[in-house]
């Protein structure tokens, strides 16, 4: 059982946790140990303070090893969309005479995939959107396509870098760690492909990941991402409103934004939210001013929208149903539906189904321990050596 064990660093924009886990019964989980630490966090442009997050990651997994009895020289690492770049291409291998396609097919269809996009950068991830043969019929999962005679392999292929200023910051406190081998997983692809049903992504599924610096909007096709973008929007940019306009601290701020409700309609002025000592605030402004704050989140999905698929048929992209998780729809009663009403768009709240951890701020991590456990046991799933391919 402790060879199935892995060790998972889930890196969030505000927090990091590190846990090992493996695999339960009914699809559930097994954790030996898990712990969160706060730090500075990350904006679209980086790191805030290096050696915070340092000292986070230090401090979450000591925590866990210093109880663990076993000994794990790997480790995963769940990567932010701000610090991914996904490039995508349409790609094929024709071969002589008919063929029956094996594994070693497919590694050479994205092999010559990657030369012919011409990128610069560290490979830490590769997946298909789909792949097809001769009759072009889509193959959603490569394990179909093996021992299928064709003359021809296509795929839409999808490429994953990594930051070297990422990839140099997490080598660098887990080495000092002990760690021998780290594997670096997009995180965002990972919440898809494990909170998303691959009937869904069979069409194209969008994913807004709400986060506390930063949320990200993500377009799924099959098992790639078609387009990404990451904004300096969440809790974090509410929570400082909600300073700003109530003349409150912090602390009594995350209290107002945890115990508010924007689900609701208008809300007469004398309304007011009143604290254990007695101070009173208006309902109706702290409302509006989260309402605010997810209005700016809302207006940056719109842009993203417009700026990929105005000029495409994308009516079945925009009548599907945009599934949100992350800790900004968890800590905020209402947000789905008011994000549905300002987008005009249906939205679901998409979570882990899992007994504790069936909430949307548990999402990231529980999708990267299941990506590390699905690429512990299919090989070639993940890049296998050091950090990935630098290209």
């Amino acid at each position: 059982m402790k060879n199935e064990r892995v060790a998972v660093l889930d890196v969030r924009s505000f927090e990091v946790t590190f846990l090992i886990g493996s695999k339960g019964i009914n699809d559930t989980f097994v954790f030996c140990g898990s712990k969160s630490e706060k730090y500075e966090g990350y904006s679209t442009d980086g790191f805030f303070d290096e050696k915070s997050f340092f000292e986070a990651v230090t401090l979450a997994a000591r925590s866990v090893l210093k109880n663990y009895d076993g000994r794990i020289g790997k480790i995963y690492v769940g990567t932010p969309a701000p610090f991914v770049r996904v490039r995508t291409t349409g790609h094929l291998n024709s071969f002589p005479t008919k063929r029956k396609i094996a594994s070693a097919d497919v590694e050479a269809l994205y092999d010559s995939g990657i030369s012919e996009l011409l990128e610069a950068g560290r490979v830490i991830r590769r997946s298909a959107m789909y792949f097809a043969l001769g009759d072009n019929r889509k193959y959603f999962e490569e394990d179909k396509l093996y021992g299928t005679p064709t003359s021809l392999l296509k795929g839409a292929l999808c490429y994953y870098f990594v930051s070297e200023s990422f990839y140099d910051a997490v080598t660098s406190v887990l080495q000092t760690l002990g760690f021998s081998e780290v594997e670096f997983i997009p995180a965002s692809l990972a919440q898809a492909t494990y909170l998303l049903p691959q009937k869904a992504r069979e069409g194209y599924a969008c994913l807004l990941d709400v986060g506390f610096m930063t949320s990200t909007v993500s377009v799924v096709y099959g098992n790639g991402i078609v387009h990404e973008e990451s904004f300096d929007c969440g809790l974090a940019s509410i929570l400082v409103s909600l300073m700003e306009n109530l003349g409150v601290d912090y602390v009594k701020a995350e209290e107002i934004l945890y115990s508010a409700n924007v689900s609701g309609g208008y809300l007469s002025g004398d309304q007011v939210w009143t604290d254990e000592s007695g101070a009173t605030y208006s309902e109706a402004r702290i409302n509006d001013v989260i309402k605010y704050g997810l209005d700016g989140l809302c207006e940056k999905v719109q842009e993203f929208f417009s700026k990929y698929y105005r000029e495409k048929t994308a009516a079945g992209l925009m009548s599907n149903p945009l599934s949100l998780t992350g800790e900004g729809i968890g800590s905020i009663m209402g947000a789905a539906e008011h994000i549905s009403k300002r987008l005009s768009r249906i939205t679901e709240i998409v979570a882990p189904e899992l007994p504790y951890y069936d909430k949307p701020a548990f999402s990231s991590r529980i999708a990267v321990l299941s990506a590390a456990l699905d690429g512990k046991k299919k090989k070639g799933l993940f890049a296998k050596i050091f950090g990935g391919k630098k290209k």
